[in-house]
């Protein structure tokens, strides 16, 4: 039997994929991936049975311009190269690259996600049998919808339960501590964000309060507070670290969601306008603050000030109101 192709193109498309490759023996499929921060390292040590193949290496990113032509245009000529439709049933991904290709190759695909940007979402539309967008206010023609956000497909209760024990190799205790996620500004999505964003008010923390650090560009590790925990990737069980957080803040949108969707209070610092963040925003348990909001913004959900419903009912409901991603795309396959 033809394989199937997923690919990949930063952590949390992986997060998104990561129970429906696990639904394949590795036989079945095969998976494509960017070298891109910890992504390859992380499949690698979470998959290592699996045929993973790296195009394109974010080393050469240093801007739009290296980012088109040592990067985006030598992967699609590689992908096209080993798309065929002699090798391949069925592509999915939740990019464009690998659909456009697919296309041209005649090879059905599907695209699942969440950020209809203006100039790659009329050729993803083009290229794709199928495009699915979460239930966004503004509607676009010629997609399908699910009825979930993509962090569902691992965050969902039928997927993950919080490990208590997580805590233990740092010296946690649940409820104790506020998590953080510094992302990169290197790449296509966070360019026009000011390097930074929670460093810049790290120092108006409490000198007493717990954090645990996740830190996408490692450089800077010398300038945050010495008494932060930095996480050293790949760390085995994150969102259990996130889970029993107090908080949960983010420069990046898809850990900031994460932790909404994990029932933690969050905030995301980031400069982007997120239609998924805003579904969130309107559950309560997002919020898109300025840097100089944060550090009283926390102190309010610390002291009680801002209310929020039971961790657990709040993910109960979730579970029943929205759609199981995994068993969609499964069921795209078997169609």
């Amino acid at each position: 039997m033809k394989k199937v192709l997923i690919d990949i193109y930063h952590l949390p498309q992986y997060n998104l994929f990561r129970n429906t490759i696990r639904s394949f023996d590795p036989s079945e499929v095969d998976i494509c991936c960017v070298n891109r921060g910890k992504l390859l390292p992380i499949m690698k040590y979470e998959l290592p049975e699996y045929n993973i193949i790296s195009i394109g290496d974010y080393k050469h990113n240093k801007g739009m311009f290296t980012m088109i032509f040592k990067i985006i245009i030598p992967r699609i000529f590689t992908l096209f190269k080993l798309i065929k439709a002699s090798k391949y049933r069925y592509v999915i991904t939740a990019h464009y690259q690998a659909n456009f290709v697919a296309k041209l190759h005649g090879i059905p695909n599907v695209a699942f996600i969440d950020d209809p940007r203006r100039f790659v979402f009329p050729l993803l539309k083009f290229s794709a049998d199928d495009v699915y967008l979460p239930p966004f206010d503004q509607k676009f023609e010629g997609v399908k919808y699910f009825n979930a956000l993509k962090e569902w497909s691992y965050l969902s209760p039928k997927y993950f339960e919080a490990k208590i024990s997580a805590l233990d190799e740092y010296g946690l205790k649940a409820k104790d501590y506020i998590f953080i996620r510094e992302v990169s500004t290197e790449t296509s999505n966070y360019l026009s964000q000011n390097l930074g964003a929670i460093l810049s008010v790290a120092d108006k923390f409490p000198k007493n309060l717990k954090v645990v650090l996740s830190l996408e560009n490692k450089e800077l590790i010398n300038q945050f507070p010495k008494s932060w925990i930095i996480l050293k990737e790949p760390v085995k069980d994150i969102h259990s670290l996130m889970y029993f957080s107090e908080v949960v803040i983010s420069s990046g949108d898809s850990v900031a969601r994460e932790g909404a969707m994990l029932g933690v209070p969050a905030i995301y610092a980031g400069i982007r306008d997120m239609p998924a963040n805003v579904i969130m925003i309107k559950k309560d348990m997002l919020f898109k603050l300025k840097p100089s909001e944060i550090v009283e913004t926390v102190s309010k959900i610390r002291n009680g000030e801002i209310c929020f419903p039971l961790q657990d009912v709040f993910r109960q409901e979730l579970l029943k109101e929205w759609d199981d991603v995994t068993t969609l795309l499964l069921n795209k396959l078997k169609k």
